[in-house]
Parts: structure tokens; C-alpha cells; sequence
């Protein structure tokens, strides 16, 4: 469990490594390192990962303020610095995704790959544009401050993360740990990174992308829309797009598996179209299974 004191914060992350390519990892909102856990187990060869937790997140230190995308992005550049990572592998899922964008639109020469799982898109959240302010009192923090006094914040969190992740309905193990992870999330964190997803916008920032990227995205993802992701790909010079079938917000957790296979093929440089039909679509049915292995022999 490393701690790295950087000037504005003591800042926890998890490291593995296979090799010297650095890869950084960035976890969404309610998230910590944990939802990179099952990647970082399945480093590629030659590889080392990092994934830090975000101040007022896991077990990162709780500061006064500082929950903005362009404050969480100097962070994680303080972090690479620090660590003396000049050029990485830049991987952001949710609110991450949009920390990633940050970074790799102001500092696009330390860039190798982006990825963006789910990610908040660069034309911002409409969803959060009629969210109440932190000092109304049907605040998302006010409410969950009285779900809290009524002993049903625990119950009501993993009902939500069982609709907007249904692929952890099967994973108990992964539910309740981001149960956990939502949970512990600093109230100040909450409220700052509220109000950012609110105002960030980064639509500029994509024109700064010079190096391949890809997005990934789950088909029942009900917090990310796919229209503004889409929009995205076609405004990126070399883009590339993965719909998850049968997955929701999280793939890495949902399907690590087949979410693994498609990072590291990406990240190093292979073929990813050559995957997606053959291994990276949640599990089929029986019927489903038995139609692809036929349209495969029609077509050879």
C-alpha cells in the first residue's frame, strides 16, 4: 500500500509490474484503484501499472478543496513527475475519463495511448445540468446524509450499482467491494466532483490528440450516454470505438476478461477489430454462440 507525498496532497496508489512500459490508471467517481485491480493482475508482459486513488478517495488523503478535473489532472501529472514517468499509457474510466482527457490535451507529448472506459464525454454531462446545488435541501448530499441517518445508504448504493453495472449482479465480491469504495468517498469529494462533471467541458482539448485512442463503451450503460461518445470518435484523428454487449458502466469489473484482452492488444499496438467479434463480447447464450460459429464457416 505506497503513499507518494506530493506538495498538495499524500496521495495512495497500488503498483505491478511485468516490465518498464508504464501505464496509469484512473478510476470514476464513488471508485478507487480497486476497479483496476483485476487488470493489474493481468499486467501484459513488459508492462507496469499504476493506479492512484484520487484525493478524498480510497485511501488518498482528504483536502479541503481541490475536486476539480484541472486540480485531479495536475495531481496525477505531480504523481508521473514524481515517480519520474515521463511518456505512459494513460487509461480513465467515468469521471477518470475525463481527468484523462485533461491531461492528454495540455501535456499530449507524454502521451502513448488514451483510453476512455465509459468516460465523461468532452461535451459534458446534460444528465447533471438540473442536479440541485450542495445547499439545496434535495441535494444528492442531503439526501444521501438522511439515507444515511435511516441505516438504507449501504442497500440503496448496491441496488444502484446492480442497475448501472449489472454485469456485478453475478460478483458479489466486486459489488460489495464498490459498495465499499462508494462508501468511504470523502463528502467533499462528493460535492466536488458533482460540480465539475457539471461544468467541465473538454471538446477542445481533443484536437490536441495525436497518438491512438480508443473508447470503450458498455451497451447498457445507463450513466454515460453513447451519442456524445460516438461524437467524440469522429472528431479524434486516430479513434477507435468498442461497445461491450450485455455490460453496463464498469467492463473492467463486468467482464475483466474480455475488457484485459482488448486493453493490452490496444496498448500494444495490435489489431483490436481482429478481437472484438471472437472474444470480447460478454458471454453469449447457446443459440447466440451457435449462430456466430455458423456465420464464421459461411464465411471462410
Amino acid at each position: 500500500m505506497p503513499f507518494l507525498q506530493l506538495k498538495p496532497l499524500n496521495l495512495h496508489y497500488e503498483h505491478q509490474t511485468k516490465g518498464n512500459i508504464p501505464i496509469i490508471l484512473l478510476h470514476g467517481n464513488f471508485g478507487s484503484w480497486h476497479y483496476w485491480q483485476p487488470y493489474l493482475q493481468s499486467l501484459p508482459d513488459g508492462y507496469c501499472g499504476y493506479a492512484p486513488d484520487f484525493r478524498g478517495c480510497g485511501d488518498s488523503e482528504v483536502t479541503e478543496d481541490g475536486y476539480d478535473i484541472p486540480t485531479l489532472s495536475n495531481d496525477i501529472l505531480l504523481f508521473a513527475d514524481e515517480l519520474q514517468i515521463d511518456k505512459f499509457h494513460l487509461v480513465g474510466h467515468s469521471l477518470g475519463g475525463a481527468v484523462a482527457q485533461q491531461i492528454a490535451g495540455t501535456t499530449p507529448e507524454r502521451i502513448l495511448t488514451l483510453t476512455l472506459v465509459a468516460p465523461a464525454p468532452a461535451e459534458g454531462l446534460a444528465s447533471l445540468k438540473k442536479t440541485s446545488s450542495s445547499s439545496s435541501f434535495f441535494s444528492p448530499q442531503n439526501i444521501l446524509k438522511f439515507l444515511d441517518q435511516i441505516g438504507i445508504k449501504r442497500k440503496l448504493i448496491s441496488s444502484i450499482f446492480k442497475k448501472t453495472m449489472p454485469g456485478l449482479k453475478s460478483n458479489e465480491a466486486y459489488l460489495n467491494q464498490a459498495v465499499d469504495d462508494a462508501l468511504k468517498m470523502d463528502i467533499k469529494a462528493f460535492n466536488g466532483f458533482l460540480e465539475t462533471l457539471k461544468n467541465w467541458r473538454g471538446t477542445q482539448l481533443l484536437k490536441s490528440f495525436d497518438f491512438p485512442v480508443l473508447i470503450m463503451h458498455g451497451e447498457l450503460d445507463s450513466v454515460i450516454p453513447l451519442e456524445p461518445l460516438k461524437s467524440m470518435q469522429s472528431q479524434i484523428k486516430n479513434c477507435r470505438f468498442h461497445a461491450f454487449r450485455h455490460i453496463g458502466h464498469s467492463p473492467q469489473l463486468e467482464h475483466p476478461k474480455a475488457f484485459n484482452k482488448l486493453l493490452s492488444a490496444f496498448i500494444r499496438g495490435h489489431n483490436i477489430e481482429d478481437l472484438t467479434d471472437r472474444i470480447l463480447s460478454a458471454p453469449r447464450g447457446i443459440i447466440e454462440q451457435l449462430k456466430l460459429k455458423l456465420k464464421r464457416l459461411l464465411n471462410s
